[in-house]
């Protein structure tokens, strides 16, 4: 036992010196680029690839890997606002709702249907593509039970493709004569992580950053209830994998049974941070805290991470990424459109 836990405090420790010094690059040379989650996975796999042999953390690293991101998931709540969805109108609200339904049927039909992705993977590119980034995929996959392998593809791949669109985004304002306003919707429903929404709507104008940084933490308070939706189908669909629901578990309804422990503590946080409970500098207090966990998890996430599985399913996962991107600019091009033309 002693041994036990000895090697859990080096493999933690481990982490969150990694952890740290990738929180601390973050903040002298900026997080626009490259998300600190990202880096943090890749500061995991260098480590794996320059000591493969090393077994002296791997107790900690899977500590790490699994409790670490399940607390990290939970405290998130507490800075979720739930309220603030009705700020921004019955009409955009109906977009970015239409954009995050239609992104998980597109991820699912195009990777799971058509590529034969996993339905894990297929899962984790429509959330972290249709919510918020890495943190979502970071959030959902313990959820589901996705791999290691499988969360570190769909980030990898998810956030490089996300980079891009800084630099490309802001062509769209010529070709569709896009208002700042409108761009600012079509930043934030189409961009991949928060910071990178910032970045390719604030080279058009602070106006459109604003509108782009609303609509996408729009977007980030869906994460709470798509995750507890996804899980719930997950638990009653049938032994072969259908999606037939099973009635019992629907009339012997005990709601929480269907809830993982992290996920049950997030909905109570963020109910009490939306009922005033839980302050607002509290709950910005609380989320970086949960940014820097997440980012432990995601160094120990990187630490089990095998090249092999990744190569396997590179290629479709970003063809999968695509089309949700593809289909959230087509969405959100023809939404500030219709709601530019309604009256009112």
């Amino acid at each position: 036992m002693a041994n036990y836990f000895v090697s859990l405090s080096r493999g933690l420790g481990l982490c969150c010196g990694i952890a740290a010094v990738v929180v601390v690059f973050g903040r002298l040379f900026g997080t626009l680029v490259i998300d600190p989650l990202l880096l943090a996975l890749l500061a995991g796999i260098a480590f794996k690839n320059v000591f493969p042999s090393a077994t002296w953390h791997k107790e900690g690293a899977r500590f790490a890997e699994k409790t670490v991101l399940e607390f990290s998931v939970l405290i998130l709540g507490a800075s979720i606002f739930l309220p603030q969805v009705t700020k921004s109108g019955a009409g955009l609200f109906i977009l970015i709702i239409s954009g995050v339904i239609g992104s998980m049927a597109v991820a699912f039909v195009v990777g799971r249907m058509l590529l034969k992705l996993d339905a894990k993977v297929a899962i984790l590119v429509g959330v972290s593509n249709s919510i918020c980034g890495n943190s979502a995929a970071a959030v959902m996959a313990p959820i589901i039970g996705a791999s290691s392998a499988e969360l570190a593809t769909v980030i990898g791949i998810s956030a490089l493709l996300g980079a891009s669109q800084i630099v490309l985004l802001p062509l769209l304002v010529p070709i569709f004569g896009l208002t700042d306003y409108q761009y600012g919707v079509v930043a934030g429903m189409a961009v991949y992580a928060v910071a990178q929404v910032y970045a390719a709507s604030a080279t058009v104008s602070a106006s459109a950053a604003s509108v782009a940084t609303f609509v996408k933490l729009t977007r980030v308070v869906l994460l709470a209830p798509l995750a507890v939706s996804i899980h719930v189908l997950s638990r009653v669909q049938d032994p072969r994998g259908a999606s037939t629901p099973d009635r019992k578990a629907f009339t012997e309804i005990s709601f929480l049974r269907y809830l993982p422990w992290f996920v049950t503590g997030f909905i109570i946080l963020a109910i009490l941070r939306s009922i005033g409970v839980i302050s607002e500098e509290q709950g910005l207090t609380i989320r970086e805290f949960s940014r820097y966990s997440f980012v432990v998890a995601m160094v120990a996430i990187g630490m089990t991470v095998d090249f092999r599985d990744v190569f396997k399913i590179g290629a479709r996962v970003a063809v999968t990424i695509l089309s949700v991107i593809l289909f959230m600019l087509l969405v959100s091009i023809i939404g500030v459109n219709l709601l530019s033309a309604s009256p009112g």
